[in-house]
């Protein structure tokens, strides 16, 4: 694609994006610790909607009711009513610029701060923490959110559960793939219902979904199916083991979303994950219809606009990973500074 390419609109679900960047889900570790938003991160969507992000992806927002099942001290919450006042200043921040609003809804379990074994959880256990999501999608929606992104990757709950090598319940939920995939089904199924068809339901999630990784993307392509027969309206493809690639790596799972295309040639998706420069996301754009952007605008916030306006080709980013751990020794989100005083305040 050329440059002009990567600036057109494109329109998904009735909605059209000013552009084909996404900037996908990234923790800020900004917010306050009772899981309210802090002006830290408001700021942070600002510097983004400045920055001529077409689609804006928060953040994981945690589902539960209780703040400790988040992943984090800093995450948060959208498991009760009382957390829409702040969650609408996002929405609302993103909307002055003519960004997406798109709110992540996720469940930390085994990476949260009070990790579990889904494995160990009743049939009506699992149908709790379904409801839980349906219910945050709906209070994203009140807060006027365009959409919601379910977060299936990363190893947190949901991507858990739908990992053939992880899950090994008995019940409606476990067992055949079929079963893997009915949790993140009846979510989907349950927010297209609850928040209508006009509203944008997106999902992340892993290029692989067994623990070896090897030749599972029809495994994939069977999730695909299932969740966009349930009502999803882009697929965005993420993976485990992006924090162990080499430094020259690009483009992390490309081949897993050139084997979508060929499957479902209308469907919305988009790529994250090693995207660094021009070449790099021309590459992308030529298999997906948005490219999703996360360290590069964690650390440039205003690359997408001096890309177009010729002031930069590629991202400062030195894919370090070092911006998942100087949050709370440093208190930076790059390398490259600033020292951030809402982290200092929170982790110092």
């Amino acid at each position: 694609m050329n440059t002009k390419d990567k600036f057109a609109p494109f329109t998904v679900n009735g909605m059209t994006a000013k552009n084909r960047f996404i900037r996908s889900a990234t923790n800020s570790h900004l917010d306050n610790t009772d899981g309210t938003i802090s002006d830290a991160e408001i700021e942070m969507y600002d510097a983004l909607g400045r920055g001529d992000v077409g689609t804006v992806i928060t953040g994981h927002f945690s589902v539960a009711p209780g703040l400790e099942y988040r992943a984090d001290i800093a995450q948060p919450s959208i498991g009760s009513d009382e957390f829409i006042p702040g969650i609408r200043k996002v929405a609302e921040k993103l909307h002055e610029y003519g960004s997406i609003a798109i709110a992540q809804i996720s469940m930390a379990g085994p990476k949260g701060l009070t990790p579990f074994d889904f494995n160990e959880l009743s049939t009506a256990e699992m149908e709790r923490i379904r409801d839980w999501f349906i219910a945050a999608a709906a209070r994203a929606r009140k807060a006027g959110f365009d959409g919601v992104q379910v977060h299936i990757a990363h190893w947190y709950l949901l991507q858990a559960v739908v990992n053939r090598d992880l899950n090994h319940r008995t019940d409606r939920y476990g067992g055949s793939d079929e079963n893997l995939i009915r949790l993140p089904k009846e979510i989907i199924e349950g927010i297209r219902k609850e928040c209508g068809p006009d509203f944008l339901i997106y999902v992340k999630m892993n290029a692989h979904n067994t623990s070896d990784a090897i030749d599972d993307f029809d495994l994939l392509s069977y999730y695909v199916d299932t969740l966009v027969g349930s009502g999803v309206n882009l697929v965005e493809i993420s993976g485990s083991d992006f924090t162990r690639q080499t430094r020259t790596a690009e483009c992390y799972y490309l081949d897993a979303v050139k084997y979508l295309r060929e499957r479902f040639p209308g469907l919305p998706l988009s790529l994250v994950g090693g995207i660094y420069t021009e070449e790099a996301i021309d590459r992308v754009l030529e298999t997906t219809d948005f490219v999703s952007l996360s360290r590069t605008l964690l650390t440039q916030p205003d690359f997408i606009v001096k890309l177009r306006n010729g002031d930069a080709l590629k991202s400062r980013c030195i894919h370090c990973n070092k911006c998942f751990e100087i949050f709370s020794t440093k208190y930076e989100r790059c390398v490259f500074g600033p020292v951030n005083s809402k982290l200092e305040e929170t982790f110092g």
